[in-house]
C-alpha cells in the first residue's frame, strides 16, 4: 500500500474497448483524484451525487478526476450507462485485476486519492457526507490555497474491491430532453381579448384547452372557447365556441377536467354583474356545469350549480384515495366528488387568499397555495382537505395573479407563477423534489415586459408537462416540456 507523500508514478489503465492508456502527466494540472467506482456498488450509486458536485466544483480550478473500475465482472455496457445516467463528465477506465488498487492500497468503492503535480500522494478519503465530513473536497480546497494537506487518512467506506455484485436495473440512460411552445391560435376575428385557459386530457389521448375570450374581459359578447390537439400531434385545431351562456350573463373563468374515465367535465363562473360594466369588472358568478362523453366533442347543456361556492380556476387534484377535489375560489375551498361526478360536496374552507392549488404529499397531506401579494400564501391539510391549517406566506412571490401546481408521476411538485412581487412577469416554473418544503431557482418559459399570466399546468398520460397560459392578452400559449428540461437548467432542492 503506498504511503501519504509517497509518489506514484505512471498508471496504466485500460480504455472500456481494451486499449491501454498510460497517465502520468500529473505536472499539466493542478492535481489529481483517483477514484475507483462500481456502478453494482450501492454506496457508489447513493454518493455519485455528490462526486460530481466536487468534481464540478474544481474542474475548471484545473483539478482532473480520473475514475477506475477495479471490477472485472462490471460490463462496458453497465458502466457507461452508469456514467450516463448521473452525469458523470470525467474519464472513467478498466483497472484490469485490480493491479493500481493493489498498488494503492485501494479497498472499497468509492475510495479516492489526492495527488499533486508532482504525482504526490497527499490525502486518501471519499465524499460520503456534506460540509467538512466530506474529508476529500476540504483537502482539495486545502491543495488549491497552497496549504498543507494533513496526512491524515480517512478510513474508507463502501463496497470492496474485490465484491463482484450484481448489475444494477437497466434503463435507458439516456433521457430526452422535451420542450416546445407554440400560441394555440394567432387570432379570432371578432374577439380581441383572450384569457384564464385550462388543460385537460381527454380519454381519447387527445388534449383539450379551453378559455375565455371577447371584446374585452367581461365584455357582453365573452364566450367560453375549446381547441383540441389531436394525440400524436403538434398543430392545434381552430378554436370553436363552447358556450356563449346567456344574454348579459355570459361565461367567465372555466376548467376543464376527466371527472371518470370516459366523462370530461367543464366548470365555469357564470357573470352576474349588472351591465353595463367596466373591462375585468365582476365579482358576483354563478357556477355553471357541462359535461361530455365523446372526448369533448359535443357538451350537455349548461346547469347551475347550487352548492354555495363559485370562483374557479384551477384544475383538480384527484387523493390517493380516489376523491376528486375541485379548488373553488369563493370561498377559499374545494368541491369533492368520490362518485365521477354524479354527486358533489363542499370541503372545508381556508381563511384568506385566492384561486387555490394544491397536491398530495407523499405522506398523504395536502399542500395548498393560494394567490396573494407580494407573497403565495399557503395552507396545510392532515385531514384530505376537510380542515387547513392558517394561511401563511410561503418564501414565493406572487404579485396577486393566479398560480398552478401538480404533482408528477415521479412524485416531484411543478409550479407555475408569475416569480415576481409586482408584475405579472416572467412567468416561470419551479420544481419540489421534497414534497414542497423547498423549490429549485424559477426557469423562466416568458421574461420580456408584458403580461404573462394565470397559467394551467398538467402532466399527460405520457409523462409530459404541459402549460397554457394567457399571451399579451391577445392569444393562449401553450408550452410542452418534461421535468428533466426543468432540473438540467437549475437543480432542485
Amino acid at each position: 500500500m503506498l504511503l501519504i507523500g509517497a509518489l506514484i508514478g505512471a498508471l496504466t489503465m485500460q480504455t472500456w474497448d481494451g486499449r491501454e492508456i498510460v497517465m502520468s502527466n500529473y505536472d499539466s494540472r493542478n492535481g489529481t483524484v483517483i477514484v475507483f467506482l462500481s456502478s453494482r456498488c450501492p454506496v457508489t450509486r447513493e454518493n455519485v451525487g455528490t462526486l460530481v458536485q466536487v468534481h464540478e466544483k474544481y474542474r475548471r480550478k484545473e483539478v482532473l478526476f480520473v475514475g477506475l473500475c477495479a471490477n472485472d465482472a462490471e460490463t462496458p455496457e453497465e458502466m457507461k450507462a452508469f456514467l450516463q445516467k448521473n452525469r458523470v463528465n470525467f474519464p472513467v477506465y478498466r483497472d484490469p485485476g485490480a493491479k493500481i488498487a493493489k498498488r494503492l492500497g485501494a479497498r472499497y468503492t468509492p475510495e479516492a486519492f489526492l495527488l499533486d503535480r508532482k504525482g504526490k500522494l497527499l490525502h486518501r478519503g471519499g465524499f460520503q457526507g456534506h460540509g467538512p465530513a466530506m474529508d476529500m473536497d476540504h483537502a482539495i480546497s486545502q491543495l488549491l490555497a497552497f496549504e498543507t494537506v494533513p496526512p491524515k487518512p480517512v478510513k474508507p467506506t463502501g463496497t470492496p474491491i474485490n465484491k463482484t455484485g450484481t448489475p444494477a436495473p437497466a434503463d435507458d440512460p439516456i433521457e430526452p430532453i422535451v420542450f416546445a411552445s407554440e400560441v394555440i391560435f394567432e387570432k379570432v376575428p371578432w374577439a380581441a381579448d383572450h384569457h384564464c385557459s385550462t388543460l385537460a386530457e381527454a380519454p381519447n389521448g387527445d388534449l383539450l384547452c379551453v378559455w375565455f375570450g371577447g371584446s374585452f374581459e367581461c365584455a357582453d359578447d365573452e364566450v367560453l372557447f375549446i381547441a383540441r390537439r389531436k394525440k400524436g400531434e403538434g398543430i392545434w385545431n381552430a378554436p370553436e365556441v363552447l358556450t356563449r351562456g346567456e344574454f348579459l350573463r355570459p361565461p367567465g373563468n372555466p376548467v376543464v377536467f376527466r371527472v371518470n374515465p370516459t366523462r370530461m367535465m367543464v366548470f365555469y363562473d357564470r357573470l352576474e354583474e349588472e351591465r353595463p360594466i367596466r373591462s375585468g369588472r365582476w365579482r358576483a358568478g354563478q357556477l355553471m356545469t357541462m359535461y361530455s362523453d365523446d372526448n369533448g366533442y359535443t357538451w350537455s347543456k349548461d346547469e347551475e350549480v347550487h352548492l354555495g361556492v363559485g370562483g374557479i380556476r384551477n384544475v383538480p387534484l384527484t387523493l390517493e384515495t380516489g376523491e376528486l377535489m375541485v379548488p373553488m375560489s369563493n370561498p377559499p375551498s374545494f368541491l369533492v366528488t368520490r362518485d365521477g361526478g354524479a354527486s358533489w360536496e363542499v370541503s372545508g374552507a381556508m381563511d384568506t387568499g385566492g384561486q387555490p392549488t394544491a397536491v398530495q404529499r407523499s405522506t398523504g397531506s395536502l399542500l395548498c397555495f393560494l394567490r396573494s401579494a407580494p407573497f403565495i400564501l399557503q395552507s396545510d391539510s392532515t385531514d384530505l382537505g376537510k380542515t387547513w391549517s392558517p394561511t401563511r406566506p410561503a418564501p414565493l412571490p406572487c404579485p396577486g395573479a393566479g398560480l398552478a401546481m401538480c404533482k408528477l408521476k415521479s412524485g416531484h411538485f411543478v409550479l407555475v407563477y408569475n416569480s415576481s412581487h409586482t408584475e405579472r412577469t416572467p412567468l416561470s416554473v419551479s420544481l419540489s423534489t421534497n414534497d414542497g418544503r423547498s423549490w429549485s431557482r424559477p426557469v423562466h418559459l416568458e421574461s420580456n415586459p408584458g403580461e404573462y399570466a394565470y397559467p394551467c399546468v398538467i402532466e399527460t398520460s405520457d409523462g409530459k408537462i404541459h402549460v397554457s397560459y394567457t399571451f399579451l392578452r391577445k392569444v393562449i400559449k401553450h408550452a410542452e416540456f418534461n421535468e428533466r428540461w426543468i432540473a438540467l437548467l437549475t437543480p432542485a432542492s
